[in-house]
């Protein structure tokens, strides 16, 4: 029983190992893949990722090589696929197909890689706010890496790159229809382009200087008037190199005038005044300014002024605020000596612009800071008088201009100036007159004399004498109490160092106006005068008071400042005002400078001005100081604003917006003044 046992075991392992040999034979008889191949899926978004898949008969797994110039490959089973990323081009492929008995076959297979050309290219063009005939191009497209671009101007020049959601800006040299060309480029050699038409003008708006060398500046002449832009005649009183010329012929009619069309209406939402530079062949010339709407000559609006000087550039003021104003206005109408009819004189003009600037007469105070009064004084005994820059600008007159007069060597003791107003001195509300003056010498006589201009009997002199501090600014009064109030005193007459025969000394004067014997709070604030009381009033936990100043460097060498003192706890809005006597006379000032000395750089200092008795009334404007612990001069521009009202409160806010710092913290200003 045992034996025959053992002859089965024997027998089955004989069986077994018989087909274990067929199997491996079988197995061995298995021919390498075939029909092998290779599946290219490109993603159709210009990445560049590919899906590759082989296939093969008899395979069970493949080796993959990239052809991409590495020595990466990758093995994966019958049925998976690899995945990589290629630059646009061509690239072979290969396999190597494995059966189970790990024969292999090869094939090679070129991969084309080519990307898509960008496609809805959009270009977008913008009028470059920074400058003169500039344009700013961007562009969009789908599947686009990079763009350039073509102005159109130069053929020679390259053109600019764009990025991607990126800008590029181009100055154009001169006026004119170019094309633009912007290319789009994928990620390889595939591109697309587009054009864009840009038209560069240069529009004939206000304000008008003629200085434009692109511009056309179209002169509609009628009734004998002929124009031109021409070279500026006379550059003292108007710098400009160039300006318009209007002859009006012997014989033109009384109406004759040019008619300057403008590309838009005259935008009158913020001044509704025009002002215009002339120099005129005659004084007391009517020089009417006609405005009209560019289709309906019965929608107007005119407005007259009147020449004052002869042969000297000045301006004249037009306030259209009565007119209609809802309506457009387009074209400018301008009429030389309107009522009379041509005579052969030419007349010169410049600088058209829109303004809130007040008429201003040569009156008390005179001030000689005003850029449209031409402050003409008349000499005798040989005391020559003009008004100059400030040699002086300290102490208690800071103001650019003064007048100055020279009594020469050998000039009649009597020597002096006069100059005559355009209003009557009000002595029936002040009975004093007070002036700045810088002596060279002390305890010089100083007469001032007022005149009738039809009556030089009716006049009044009194004489002052200057103090023992000579070269320094102080103020003389003048007190004219008694006089003659029934006629009208304009001739302002002016003797230094009286009855004292000339030798060669100079004499400096300014802010020559009426008093009643206080000294006001007006503007320039410097904070100098011991006769006035600088009372602040403080808000939202600011203080204000004079000082003696702290830092006597750098641009501010004077006596006395304010000081400003935010408290630890203070509001963002925390702040000091001082009223003046009078509304501040803006006049042809547009600009306010205050000198500042801060212990941090980086803050708001706000400069307000108010109404007397309607806060609602009030402009302001902000501005960053720069540096750090020493005196800085800031310059707020009010020019965009409504000047027209009456202020009479100077609000000074530190570090606006921003509340204390846990401690106190000092700063300082001084000599507020209005500037051009």
């Amino acid at each position: 029983m045992k034996n025959k046992f053992l002859y089965w075991i024997f027998a089955i392992t004989a069986l077994v190992a018989c087909e274990s040999d067929d199997l491996q034979d079988s197995i061995n008889a298995v021919n390498a893949p075939q029909d092998v191949d290779l599946t290219f899926n490109i993603t159709q978004d210009n990445s560049g990722l590919v899906t590759i898949t082989p296939t093969g008969k008899g395979a069970t797994k493949y080796q993959i090589f990239y052809g991409d110039g590495s020595d990466e490959s990758v093995e994966i089973l019958q049925g998976e696929s690899t995945q990589r990323v290629y630059p646009e081009g061509t690239y072979p492929v290969t396999v190597r197909a494995f059966s189970v008995n790990d024969k292999l076959t090869e094939v090679t297979k070129n991969l084309v890689v080519s990307f898509r050309a960008p496609e809805n290219l959009q270009i977008t063009l913008e009028e470059d706010p920074n400058a003169t005939f500039g344009v700013i191009v961007s562009a969009t497209a789908d599947f686009a890496t990079m763009f350039e671009v073509d102005f159109g101007e130069d053929p020679t020049a390259a053109p600019q790159p764009l990025a991607v959601e990126g800008t590029v800006s181009y100055q154009y040299a001169t006026v004119g229809t170019y094309t633009v060309t912007v290319t789009a480029f994928s990620g390889g050699s595939a591109t697309s382009s587009a054009t864009a038409t840009v038209e560069i003008t240069d529009p004939l708006l206000l304000p008008i200087d003629f200085e434009s060398p692109t511009l056309e500046y179209a002169f509609g002449d009628f009734e004998g008037a002929a124009s031109a832009k021409v070279d500026n005649p006379d550059t003292n009183g108007n710098s400009s190199a160039t300006v318009a010329q209007t002859l009006k012929t012997v014989g033109a009619a009384t109406f004759a005038g040019t008619v300057i069309s403008l590309d838009s209406p005259i935008d009158f939402s913020t001044f509704q005044k025009l002002r215009l530079k002339v120099r005129s062949p005659l004084a007391n010339a009517v020089v009417r300014i006609k405005l009209e709407n560019a289709t309906d000559p019965g929608i107007f609006a005119e407005v007259d002024a009147v020449t004052t000087q002869v042969d000297t550039w000045e301006t004249l003021l037009y306030d259209f605020s009565g007119a209609d104003l809802t309506q457009d206005y387009s074209k400018i109408i301008i009429f030389f000596d309107f009522g009379n009819p041509g005579n052969g004189d030419t007349f010169f003009y410049d600088d058209i612009e829109t303004t809130n600037q007040q008429a201003e007469l040569l009156a008390l105070p005179l001030t000689f800071e005003s850029p449209v009064i031409e402050y003409n004084f008349t000499e005798f005994g040989g005391a020559p008088t003009v008004v100059v820059d400030n040699p002086q600008p300290t102490g208690l007159n800071i103001t650019p201009k003064v007048g100055r007069t020279i009594k020469v060597s050998g000039s009649e003791p009597f020597a002096g100036a006069f100059i005559d107003l355009e209003k009557d001195i009000d002595f029936d509300n002040f009975n004093q007159i007070s002036i700045n003056v810088l002596s060279p010498i002390p305890n010089s006589v100083v007469n001032l004399k007022v005149e009738n201009l039809d009556d030089p009997n009716f006049n009044r002199e009194v004489s002052a004498t200057t103090s023992a501090n000579a070269g320094e600014w102080e103020q003389l009064t003048f007190d004219f109490s008694g006089i003659d109030t029934s006629v009208g005193y304009r001739r302002v007459v002016i003797f230094f160092d009286f009855l004292t025969p000339g030798v060669g000394d100079t004499y400096y004067f300014d802010n020559i106006r009426e008093t009643d014997g206080t000294n006001p709070i007006e503007l320039p604030l410097t904070f100098e005068d011991p006769s006035i009381s600088y009372g602040f009033d403080n808000f939202g936990g600011g203080t204000t008071t004079v000082v003696a100043n702290p830092f006597v460097t750098g641009i501010n060498t004077s006596a006395t400042v304010a000081q400003s003192t935010k408290a630890a706890s203070a509001e963002v809005f925390a702040g000091s005002l001082i009223s003046t006597s009078d509304p501040i006379n803006f006049g042809s000032f547009t600009k306010v400078k205050m000198k500042t000395f801060s212990p941090r750089a980086g803050i708001v200092i706000k400069l307000k001005f108010e109404n007397a008795t309607n806060p609602n009334l009030s402009v302001e404007v902000d501005v960053t100081n720069t540096v750090a612990n020493q005196w800085e001069e800031l310059t707020y521009d009010f020019s965009s604003l409504d000047l027209s009202q009456d202020y009479s409160k100077v609000v000074v806010f530190f570090d606006f917006g921003n509340g204390g710092t846990g401690s106190d913290v000092n700063y300082y200003f001084d000599e507020i003044i209005l500037s051009n």
